[in-house]
């Protein structure tokens, strides 16, 4: 087979512990070919081979996010972002400078905020000043909170004496009246449901867009975690994009808990489809969220004498629910951040472990946040994979603090869960935190936020190295996946995709992560992006 590209002259690192590191390239037909050094790599090509030369330059397996809800990075880059901005002016010129783009009828939707970095409540009162006639939602960092407005609560008919759904949390003042603050899916679902939503034909280019963003940042992969409220919109809209060839990116798709049944029905399996969409875990819900305080707790949030979070699915459910699934040869995907949600999981999971010689894919939970140090030994022994966003850690360090105590020594346990047997899988959680998977890198090796804080790294106990790192967003997915014998790394035979980097992050220091570019970016043996000088 002809080689329709070399890259050569570069500092490779493979991920592969038999070679981990090469000079050379090749990859022909969508596969590598060879991997080795200069001369007997260049000696392959052909006239029509495209050669690239790395001058010195690191390349790496093509990253893969185990943990991005994709469509919503799609949707989100549509709205008003108030992600990161600390000044509370900031962002109430945001959101009036938008506002006053808006045509009769419309809301404003936007994403990204975080009231631990503000001195004021977000209150419906507080937004009704700022946008006092047209319908605002707003959903916070880590999506399982919004915050609406007097306009929207009435269009979606929510009164003081509207009950809260099942499993989630409308919040009322000392008085009993609304704050504009509704938790979790089935309360914010009570809005979402009378906004309209945008179509296929709006969804398509904004995915598009979303793809040619992952190129940038050299993800070649994601682990799309699909929830119920996107209904048949994501799966189908990838879906279409293979068909038109248009869908450069592996993508492992996780399928809502509510389908199972019909998924049963049909006699789907893991990794059923393409080698550029396929169907992946059942992902399911044990708890809430650090930040919206409805994280399942095994004792109160500091400074509360009752809050233990929400069981958002309870424990009689989710063994339900893991009896069903495992019925229908799939595999669970457990979001779970608390430390009790986390033991649950980890009880359920072990219950009804997977049929690997089946075919079935290793269960997986989604977060680990904080688990009990009795817990992290468990988890290692369990077959479970961890499936962790260290990047979290850098937005969420000082609620972490606040709200956890001395519970944060096992908090975002990187080292000590992987020492204890515990395979991780990297991602960004995106657009609750940014894409970018050299960000996720940055956090795991320095366990600090982007201003270098705090010094010295947060429990930096638990760092670890570089290439334990990478081993997070390469082979660590790729496993979890079921695709380690085709993702993940630089071997022969295995999918063509790579990057390469403006610099040598093994020969930075670990604060200078985080400002590296992504120089080239090849998907199934073809440039897909390259850096503009």
């Amino acid at each position: 087979m002809p080689v329709d590209l070399i890259v050569h002259n570069a500092k490779i690192y493979t991920v592969e512990p038999a070679q981990p590191w090469a000079e050379a390239v090749a990859c022909a037909g969508g596969r590598i070919v060879a991997v080795g050094r200069n001369a007997e790599i260049l000696a392959l090509a052909g006239s029509a081979t495209e050669r690239i030369d790395a001058q010195g330059r690191l390349v790496l397996p093509g990253l893969i996010d185990a943990h991005v809800h994709f469509l919503q990075v799609a949707i989100r880059a549509q709205q008003v972002s108030l992600f990161g901005l600390r000044d509370f002016a900031a962002v109430r010129e945001r959101l009036a400078a938008s506002a006053a783009q808006l045509q009769p009828g419309e809301w404003l939707q936007g994403w990204g905020w975080d009231d631990t970095l503000w001195d004021v409540q977000p209150t419906a009162a507080l937004l009704d000043k700022i946008v006092p006639r047209a319908p605002v939602i707003l959903h916070r960092l880590d999506m399982h909170t919004v915050w609406v407005n007097s306009a929207a609560l009435r269009a979606a008919n929510i009164s003081a004496t509207t009950p809260a759904p099942v499993d989630s949390r409308i919040d009322r003042d000392a008085a009993g009246q609304l704050t504009g603050l509704l938790r979790e899916w089935n309360a914010i679902k009570l809005v979402e449901q009378v906004i309209p939503r945008p179509t296929l034909a709006m969804l398509y280019p904004w995915l598009k867009e979303a793809i040619t963003t992952a190129h940038r940042l050299g993800l070649t992969g994601i682990h799309d975690q699909r929830v119920e409220r996107e209904g048949r919109q994501s799966f189908r809209l990838f879906q279409r994009l293979d068909r038109a060839g248009a869908l450069k990116l592996r993508v492992h798709h996780n399928l809502a808990a509510a389908y199972v049944a019909e998924a049963a029905a049909v006699g789907l399996q893991a990794g059923f489809g393409s080698d550029r969409l396929w169907l992946g875990h059942v992902k399911a819900f044990a708890d809430g969220t650090l930040g919206s305080r409805t994280a399942l707790m095994l004792e109160p949030f500091t400074g509360s004498s009752d809050n233990t979070g929400l069981a958002v699915t309870s424990t009689k459910a989710l063994v339900a629910l893991a009896e069903q699934t495992r019925r229908a040869g799939l595999s669970l995907s457990i979001h779970a951040i608390g430390d009790r949600a986390v033991r649950e999981g980890i009880n359920v999971l072990t219950e009804f472990p997977p049929d690997l010689a089946a075919g079935q894919l290793p269960h997986r939970i989604e977060h680990v946040q904080v688990i009990h140090p009795d817990d992290i030994p468990r988890l290692g022994r369990s077959g479970l994979h961890a499936s962790m966003q260290p990047y979290h850690l850098s937005l969420d360090w000082p609620a972490a603090d606040k709200y956890w105590g001395p519970r944060t020594r096992t908090t975002y346990a990187f080292r000590s869960l992987l020492a204890a047997g515990t395979p991780l899988a990297f991602g960004s959680d995106a657009p609750v935190a940014p894409l970018d998977p050299l960000l996720g890198l940055y956090a795991a090796v320095t366990r600090q936020d982007a201003a270098g804080q705090p010094l010295g790294g947060w429990q930096p106990d638990e760092r670890l190295t570089l290439a334990e790192a990478i081993h997070g967003y390469t082979l660590g997915p790729a496993r979890l996946a079921g695709k380690a014998d085709r993702q993940g790394s630089i071997a022969a035979g295995k999918w063509a995709d790579l990057i390469m980097l403006d610099r040598n992050l093994f020969e930075l220091e670990p604060a200078e992560i985080k400002e590296a570019k992504v120089e080239l970016t090849v998907f199934d043996g073809q440039v897909v992006y390259r850096r503009a000088e």
